[in-house]
């Protein structure tokens, strides 16, 4: 973490000593202000990695204070923790509502949880900007990478397994440009799953004209999700909406999304519609999401079938068994001999941490960088890259 760059903000001079002190000792470069307002000509000035804040400053609020960073582009994306020893709740909602990634309370108890929170965002790869990408080479002729996210049932984790794989993508390749489509009709959930709330979903942008809708727009308009290291199309918010949408449409912002693009995940859940099975059927890797209960199974031996005549080649199938839904039910070996198909990753059951992450808007990989599932994550990840290069290649030999 040596080049790393910390701006610590905090009226208490002790708690500041302290916490540049600790970072010190992690080697990190600290710029350290006991004023909110010389904190924001640091930030501007210097754009460091990571902001630390107590938000009870004597010249600016600390909500005044990240709604500042957020509003500049020059930090809008920039992660930021509050760090204050306010017990009100009614604080740490207005802190997170007014933009800080996290809120966490000074005390002995809570400083570990302050120190992995440190350790996790510093740990992260610097964003992407739309300046980078635009310095790359040309990709060739067919475009980015298109990975499908799909299951036989509801409840599978797929959504959760998308938004977290995407970012693990990112983690292999930190130059690579991935994006995010949540298709899945007549709500989308990956939203809520990385804590977007902002306007632009896949309705909004399927009313546009296809005429504005191009690369540069893609890649430049498209909001950033910096802790998930993505750019996202966040789904349908509502039935109203999503009863709009034309198939045609959808099949035109994933062709400017390969453009622009180097990934291109996408959430399709459950769904088999005619709007979505051509963008099955074109995918470099179809990632299968199964859960081990007889119900799940049963469907999946359906789907899979139905691939099969639509002529889906096996060898693009990446099957994931996700038993973080549930560690009870069928074993590997059944599941493998009753759909005659390989388990390409196990996702073990992980208790409340998964969720835990969700409720956190946090990728798994960065909230427990230290557990089993993140190793299997960032595994199963770059099992998905090799395929899809590798089904890319084939495509392009006529094999």
């Amino acid at each position: 973490m040596a080049d790393r760059t910390v701006l610590l903000v905090d009226a208490n001079g002790a708690s500041r000593n302290f916490l540049a002190h600790t970072l010190d000792q992690k080697q990190c470069r600290v710029l350290e202000t006991s004023l909110g307002k010389e904190g924001l000509v640091f930030a501007w000035r210097d754009h460091p990695d990571l902001i630390l804040v107590d938000p009870q400053l004597t010249d600016l609020p600390g909500e005044e204070l990240i709604h500042r960073l957020r509003a500049d582009a020059r930090t809008a994306s920039i992660p930021a923790i509050a760090i204050s020893s306010d017990p009100d709740p009614r604080r740490k909602t207005a802190c997170l509502k007014a933009g800080f990634n996290e809120y966490l309370y000074k005390s002995t108890e809570s400083m570990p949880a302050l120190m992995d929170a440190i350790d996790m965002w510093l740990a992260m790869p610097p964003e992407f900007s739309s300046e980078e990408a635009e310095q790359k080479e040309e990709k060739g002729k067919d475009g980015g990478l298109l990975i499908i996210f799909l299951s036989a049932k509801g409840g599978t984790g797929t959504s959760s397994l998308c938004a977290n794989l995407a970012t693990s993508i990112y983690l292999h390749n930190a130059d690579a440009r991935v994006a995010v489509l949540d298709s899945v009709l007549p709500i989308g959930s990956i939203a809520g799953i990385v804590g977007y709330d902002g306007q632009m979903n896949l309705s909004t942008l399927a009313a546009l004209p296809p005429e504005k809708t191009d690369e540069a727009f893609f890649r430049e308009s498209l909001p950033g999700i910096p802790a998930w290291r993505f750019r996202l199309v966040a789904g349908s918010p509502n039935p109203e909406s999503a009863s709009s949408l034309q198939a045609e449409r959808i099949e035109q912002i994933v062709r400017k999304l390969k453009t622009a693009y180097d990934y291109i995940c996408i959430d399709v859940g459950r769904s088999l519609s005619n709007m979505i099975l051509p963008l099955i059927q074109k995918a470099d890797v179809v990632a299968l999401i199964i859960s081990p209960d007889k119900g799940a199974i049963r469907l999946t031996r359906i789907v899979r079938q139905y691939l099969k005549e639509k002529g889906l080649p096996p060898n693009r199938i990446f099957a994931i068994l996700n038993r973080v839904v549930g560690f009870e039910g069928v074993t590997k070996p059944e599941i493998e001999g009753l759909l005659d198909l390989t388990i390409e990753t196990t996702i073990p059951h992980l208790g409340g941490n998964f969720s835990l992450a969700n409720d956190q808007h946090i990728p798994f990989a960065l909230k427990f960088p230290r557990d089993t599932a993140a190793m299997i994550l960032k595994e199963a990840a770059l099992k998905i890259i090799t395929l899809a290069n590798r089904t890319r290649a084939e495509t392009r030999q006529g094999g």
